[in-house]
């Protein structure tokens, strides 16, 4: 056989001495997905949703909650910091109040996670979950801005922060409100992706993690833009400062996106998956074992053509029913982190750094604008020039984050391409290295026109950061291995389930948010100046850079 004939043979599509070629990967999950297509539109309720490609404008449907969150993170980042402080906190005492969400965000949001595979409710798994974290979500963010009202309400007295001392309402009313919107917020993060994945084909979950970073990234521009608005200045300032108006607007974005989002597409509840295997997602082994089935077909007949559209259902049926497929238990979660492969702890390593470098930023950037670039205190009295700087300063961040915002988004709509022609190596590693250079300039030239310079940097980087880490974990699972030797995968025996992972990624942003709460505002103190946070934004993000350059990226 000649050379080229030879080569012929490895390729996806194999010829028979019968004249009939074998259908290729992608014609056999096509056949397997028509299959449940046709199923689930008999069922009493239509879930055929679930087996058939999106449209863009279906998956933007699917992902509006995150327009919310965004929109949130925004209001989070320009105001909570002079919130703090304005109630009479030190930057030391202010950080450390930082820490509390992402302490039970660490320990509390794979539980979380956990439970959602396991809810038995006619509505589904996710969207009850998702329902909760979003009302009380929105109860937080009505607390927050209010807190030094309430706490007047309760015999807190009406003082400039300077004359405030001693026990205040105030505080414990303010803290009760930041940890409902911040540990809500990220937690909602991950049982809204592990929805948009449950209700896309395996073609289109990447699909819907750009589009949900795509329309995001509006979300948080439009945030960030609504928070450098002087609004005292205009006839809208409704509840009597910036940071109110700011956060009523998010709770009426968040509950229009919410809704959206939950009334968009029906799951399938767990008992009918249970007594129905054509009604579960497609796992490898489904896959394989309907791959070996026509296979074989192909090798004993030289007459029979099987339709790839009309796979045996009893071969689904056997493989369905593996232990693959129950819910992955707390238990197994704790496992997973235990037997964790050196591939993923690299890649979790990688976004542990990247979240501490992104932290240090978003965190306190509006605060060192207001004090480094324009010269404010936050702490001096109402009516003075340097309370009035510091505002205008804060004002100003919020138009370099809106910046970012658009940069964030705009990235995502093309970090796809960008992976198919450079690959997915120089595109995460580039990422990180500018993001790294542009905090550099900054804190080293802390001039107004640095801030639009340096802000698009953290838009790359932060879509980065939220797209290619997921999508390499997805490769890792669709080709059930984590490890690669003399250039070839190694399957893998361990039992791990994708939402784990996917939940130990974003349990990454709750570890990183706890050291930056407890480390960097005793480090402020200590210097007496916020620059530090900049810098540590820039070591951090190289850092990740570092490692991300050991990461597996297995061809993609």
């Amino acid at each position: 056989m000649a050379d080229t004939d030879m080569e012929q043979t490895k390729t996806d599509v194999a010829v028979y001495a019968n004249g009939n070629s074998l259908p290729t990967d992608k014609e056999i999950m096509d056949g397997m997905l028509q299959v449940r297509f046709l199923h689930a539109k008999k069922q009493d309720r239509d879930y055929s949703h679930i087996f058939r490609k999106k449209s863009r404008l279906q998956l933007i449907r699917l992902s509006m909650v995150i327009v919310g969150i965004e929109f949130l993170y925004a209001a989070e980042t320009a105001f909570v910091t002079p919130i703090l402080l304005g109630i009479g906190l030190s930057h030391t005492f202010m950080t450390m109040i930082w820490a509390f969400s992402p302490v039970l965000g660490f320990f509390f949001a794979p539980m979380i996670a956990s439970f959602s595979d396991t809810i038995r409710l006619q509505w589904g798994r996710r969207r009850p979950v998702l329902l909760a974290l979003g009302l009380a979500m929105m109860a937080g963010m009505w607390i927050l801005p209010h807190g030094k009202t309430i706490g007047v309400f309760f015999g807190d007295p009406d003082v400039p922060v300077d004359q405030m001392e001693g026990f205040r309402w105030s505080i414990p009313v303010t803290i009760v409100g930041l940890v409902l919107t911040d540990f809500d917020a990220e937690t909602s993060n991950g049982i809204a992706r592990a929805y948009f994945m449950d209700s896309c084909t395996p073609d289109d979950q990447a699909r819907v993690l750009t589009t949900a970073m795509f329309i995001g990234g509006l979300g948080g521009t439009a945030g960030y833009v609504l928070g450098a608005i002087d609004w005292s200045q205009t006839n809208l300032d409704i509840l009597g400062s910036n940071e109110a108006t700011v956060f009523l607007f998010v709770f009426i974005v968040l509950g229009i996106g919410l809704l959206i989002t939950l009334t968009s597409y029906r799951e399938i509840p767990l008992p009918l998956m249970e007594r129905d295997p054509l009604l579960r997602p497609i796992n490898s082994n489904a896959f394989e074992a309907e791959k070996a089935r026509q296979l074989a077909v192909y090798s004993i007949s030289k007459d029979v053509l099987v339709d790839p559209v009309k796979p045996d259902k009893d071969a689904n049926v056997s493989v369905d029913e593996d232990d693959d497929d129950k819910p992955l238990r707390l238990r197994d979660f704790v496992k997973n982190i235990v037997r964790m492969p050196k591939s993923l702890f690299i890649l979790y390593s990688t976004q542990f750094f990247s979240q501490l470098g992104y932290l240090s930023y978003c965190l306190y950037f509006t605060d060192f604008v207001g004090a480094e670039v324009f010269g404010g205190d936050v702490s001096a009295p109402p009516g003075t020039p340097e309370a009035a700087l510091y505002e205008d300063g804060v004002r100003y961040g919020c138009w370099g984050m809106a910046v970012f915002a658009v940069c964030s988004a705009s990235y995502s709509a093309i970090i796809e391409q960008l992976v198919k022609r450079f690959s997915a190596r120089p595109v995460y590693i580039g990422g990180l290295l500018l993001f790294s250079l542009g905090m550099l300039f900054m804190g080293l030239f802390r001039e107004k026109f640095m801030i639009f310079i340096a802000c698009p940097t953290v838009g790359i980087m932060y879509a980065t950061m939220y797209s290619l880490p997921y999508l390499l974990v997805s490769q890792y699972h669709s080709k059930n291995s984590f490890e690669v030797k003399d250039g070839k995968c190694v399957p893998n025996t361990t039992k791990r389930g994708f939402g784990a992972d996917v939940s130990l990624m974003s349990s990454m942003l709750f570890l990183a948010q706890l050291i930056i709460s407890l480390a960097i505002g005793s480090i402020i103190d200590a210097v007496e100046s916020n620059v530090v946070v900049i810098f540590s934004a820039s070591i951090f993000s190289l850092v990740a850079a570092l490692t991300a350059s050991q990461i597996v990226y297995m061809g993609l």
